[in-house]
């Protein structure tokens, strides 16, 4: 039989607890159904049985699988379409994703298989069938535990990527604005010398970010609503500096910009915990500072979260490097300890060794003895108290478990102002009750693209003038380009793009990559780019030496617009 059994809406609470399910047969003419059901009662009892194995961890494998896969696919294929037949995966797959079961259950006929993953993906596919049809007119916003759009919020690892982004698209569209381009005058000089005065706070410090937070503070947020990719939502110009902005001028000063906030020479936000320890895990991220709580700092990280919102509507993929512990916060997601160690993973290990199950009182008093007190520090090192004159109690071996709970307590809460002002300033330029629906890794994506510049999707977006792919030039540049390390290739996006990340993989790019002969010169020129444009100007090198030279050469000088036309 081509039936399979599908599951509705539950209907109402077992006296268990579980949910109860009316099963029907898809495929077969109505008076058949009944037989059919009646006929595979056990199997599916079975499956049911089966499912109530899964947990979160297998759904969030399970639809980040689909989601890979309809990504990868070129014809179109779409979540909500795909035949569960299909849904097989392959022997490296089954060993990477242990979570999935891929077991077969024989009917007692033996006339059906049924697979047990593909009757999951079946279940997920009819839940976002629904989904598609009701989250337009669904409260997500809501902060009541008891409502739809609370669950939702909390389900949003099961709703599949390419539904979020047509609800998403479309809330983009009908709240985009035509607003001419707004003028901003960076004035480089300016940023050097209030660096060489030491100028780090946000109250005095002229950096690129603070001059740009300075010529746009009276600017509508409704002006910040552009949602064509390439869209420049300013028109820049540098002081002192020629260069006419037909695009590569905007994407080079909006990457300046962001660049700015994850800086030593600039306080608004600081280096994780984990960079300032040399602990191997997000040593490059960076969170807002904790002493950025005046009026000024607040609408500084306001202006964080529109331009944020900026680089998702426009899809600059600007590089916002902040931990899980931000984005989570960003999107309203609750943070636990995975996002804490993700920031500080030295505090985490202390506060695990200190709650050592293993560890008896005398064990306690002979490794902390006194010396741990009701005080903890916070992300810039300051000492806080816990409890009333903390500093002055100690923690002792029956109190341990509330001291653990305390620090947790105030860690994971400690950036609500910082974090919540950055919403704020998200949630003016792009509908944030949608954007709560992505994983907080989705959202990254979204607003800042991935690290990682893939050369494969390079290539398919490669246009060659004046050379073919199989000359030596080009072939010598390719692998110029797979020898570099991914700071250095996205060194060359910034390089020829003015951007330093790529769009993300299946989504439309704003322009095609171009390499263009460079006639009349010798091994001894440096390649030039035009940013606005995105192409490179590339000499026919002799050799791939040469050429990995020259090309590492331009990127280490050339940055910034000293080599770029």
């Amino acid at each position: 039989s081509t039936a399979t059994a599908t599951s509705h809406a539950p209907k109402r609470r077992a006296k268990k607890g579980n949910y109860r399910f009316v099963v029907t047969a898809i495929g077969l003419p109505l008076k058949e159904k009944e037989r059919w059901l009646q006929r595979y009662r056990g199997e599916v009892q079975r499956v049911a049985d089966s499912m109530r194995e899964w947990g979160s961890e297998a759904d969030h494998e399970l639809v980040s699988w689909v989601n890979k896969k309809v990504e990868d696919d070129t014809t179109g294929l779409r979540s909500d379409r795909m035949p569960p037949q299909e849904v097989v995966l392959s022997a490296r797959e089954k060993m990477m994703l242990q979570r999935l079961d891929s077991g077969v259950l024989k009917s007692h006929d033996g006339s059906m298989r049924i697979n047990v993953l593909q009757i999951r993906f079946a279940l997920l596919q009819g839940l976002n069938q629904r989904l598609r049809h009701i989250l337009p007119y669904v409260d997500l916003s809501t902060g009541l535990e008891y409502r739809m759009g609370h669950k939702l919020r909390r389900l949003g690892y099961c709703i599949f990527y390419d539904l979020k982004m047509d609800l998403l698209d479309t809330a983009l569209r009908f709240t985009a604005q035509n607003s001419g381009n707004i003028p901003l005058n960076l004035d480089h000089q300016k940023k050097t010398l209030s660096s060489d005065c030491g100028n780090r706070d946000p109250g005095v410090s002229q950096c690129v970010f603070v001059q740009a937070f300075q010529q746009t503070q009276h600017v509508q947020a409704s002006q910040l609503r552009l949602s064509e990719p390439a869209g420049r939502i300013f028109s820049v110009s540098f002081v002192n500096e020629a260069g006419i902005d037909a695009g590569g001028v905007y994407r080079e000063a909006m990457t300046e910009i962001v660049t700015d906030l994850h800086s030593p020479e600039f306080s608004l936000m600081i280096l994780c915990p984990n960079g300032v320890h040399k602990i191997n895990n997000n040593m490059d991220k960076y969170i807002p500072n904790p002493r950025s709580s005046s009026p000024l700092a607040i609408q500084m990280l306001e202006f964080v979260g529109k331009l944020m919102g900026i680089s998702l509507r426009t899809k600059a993929t600007l590089p916002f490097n902040f931990p899980s512990y931000v984005w989570k916060g960003v999107l309203g997601q609750p943070l636990n300890a995975t996002d804490l160690e993700g920031t500080d993973a030295y505090l985490v290990q202390s506060l695990n060794a200190l709650t050592d199950a293993k560890m008896t009182a005398s064990d306690f008093d002979l490794v902390y003895g006194g010396e741990v007190t009701f005080t903890t520090t916070s992300s810039n090192g300051d000492t806080v108290d816990l409890v009333p004159g903390g500093e002055r109690v100690a923690v002792t071996y029956d109190r341990r478990n509330e001291y653990v709970s305390l620090v947790y307590a105030w860690r994971l809460h400690e950036l609500d102002r910082q974090v919540a002002a950055m919403r704020r300033g998200l949630g003016c330029v792009v509908p944030l009750r949608l954007l709560q629906l992505f994983t907080w890794q989705q959202a990254e994506e979204l607003v800042a693209g991935k690290p990682d510049v893939d050369l494969e999707d390079l290539k398919r977006h490669t246009e060659y003038r004046g050379f073919r792919p199989t000359d030596p030039a080009i072939v010598y540049f390719w692998r110029a380009m797979e020898g570099l390390n991914m700071d250095e290739r996205s060194q060359f996006i910034r390089f020829v793009w003015g951007r330093s990340r790529l769009p993300l993989k299946g989504r439309p790019w704003p322009q095609t990559f171009k390499i263009q002969r460079q006639g009349g010169v010798g091994d001894e020129t440096l390649p030039v780019t035009h940013t606005c444009f995105f192409s490179i100007e590339l000499p026919d090198y002799s050799t791939e030496e040469i050429l990995k030279t020259r090309l590492l050469t331009a990127i280490t000088y050339g940055v910034g617009g000293i080599l770029n036309g």
